[in-house]
């Protein structure tokens, strides 16, 4: 199942998708002693409490990672240990890396925070080698609200540090590294069109009916594939802006569904007829769903509708999922 996460278009994002759908969401609690319960608290201080995800980079996923930010990874960032803040509702709100740079005169160790559209929403920096003027709330402060879209450059969209543009550009490397690998772990990025290849303004926008599905191998990569159209509904019930778009969407996700019970699912295989029906159910519900959005659109019935299906997620998550996950402790 999915839950929540990144839309290229808009260039938002992230996480909580990845999180609840059925795949091993590799969380640990974060107790150790190298935890950082105080920095971490005064980044996200409306957080109850703070959960690690530790994921493994694939030697693909670094090549890409060392492509996109034109420059080599450190040892550090081999093992990256994100947090994740987790508010009184129990839900993701975001997530923190604490991440360290080359300076010109020795390492520049600081925390990038991003919210859950991913949006920097706060760069720190807590050891350096380089002028004050780096680790300063005014120089700092410009990255908020910057994304994956960004090129993170002195002279493009960041303002050097009092001239110091060397140790500006090392410090726009933290958020700019935290994003790439954020995405190259737990998001699906789309291409941008090449210019020859955008359509003309009189090129139909929307999907055939009869278009397929692009063909995966596993359930988590159908997963990755539904982020998306997810955030499109989330942000239409936010922004109250997008209906088309919504009920495109909601559509979209209810193909998706539909071929999700094709797999196996990953835990309780002897149960696989209930778990087909969840799955055959959870694509009607989302078709009845876009339906009711396309007559009504935002209403107390279609949030109705909304939250059920997200009940079903929860659901087939928790009966099917290859770890059982208690998802009020988080």
């Amino acid at each position: 199942m999915f839950f929540r996460i990144y839309c290229y278009r808009r260039v938002s994002v992230l996480l909580t998708f990845v999180f609840l759908m059925v795949c091993v969401p590799l969380f640990s609690n974060a107790q150790d002693a190298e935890f950082p319960v105080q920095r971490l608290a005064a980044i996200f201080p409306e957080a109850k409490r703070f959960v690690q995800k530790r994921p493994v980079l694939t030697p693909d996923q670094i090549a890409s990672i060392e492509k996109d930010i034109a420059s080599k990874l450190r040892t550090a960032d081999l093992k990256p240990i994100f947090y994740i803040p987790i508010n009184d509702a129990s839900k993701p709100i975001g997530l923190i890396l604490f991440v360290s740079v080359e300076g010109r005169n020795g390492i520049i160790e600081g925390a990038v925070a991003l919210n859950m559209r991913g949006k920097v929403v706060k760069v720190e920096v807590y050891a350096h080698k380089e002028s004050e003027a780096i680790a300063s709330a005014e120089f700092l402060k410009q990255f908020t609200g910057m994304g994956i879209g960004d090129a993170f450059k002195v002279g493009e969209d960041v303002a050097a540090a009092e001239a110091h543009e060397d140790a500006s550009n090392a410090v726009a490397l933290m958020p700019k590294k935290t994003l790439v690998m954020s995405y190259a772990l737990f998001l699906k990025r789309e291409q941008k069109p090449e210019p020859e290849e955008i359509p003309e303004a009189d090129a139909p926008e929307e999907m055939p009916e009869d278009e397929e599905i692009p063909e995966v191998e596993d359930l988590k990569a159908l997963m990755m594939l539904m982020i998306d159209d997810y955030f499109v509904v989330v942000d239409y019930f936010d922004d109250k802006a997008g209906k088309a778009e919504a009920v495109e969407a909601a559509k979209q996700l209810a193909k998706y569904a539909k071929s999700i019970s094709s797999f196996e699912p990953p835990k309780n295989a002897d149960q696989t007829e209930e778990y087909v029906y969840l799955q055959d159910k959870f694509s009607d519900t989302l078709l009845k769903f876009a339906e009711a959005l396309q007559k009504e659109g935002i209403s107390d019935g279609t949030r109705e509708q909304w939250n059920a299906i997200v009940e079903l997620i929860d659901q087939a998550h928790l009966r099917f999922s290859e770890e059982e996950i208690d998802l009020d402790t988080y």
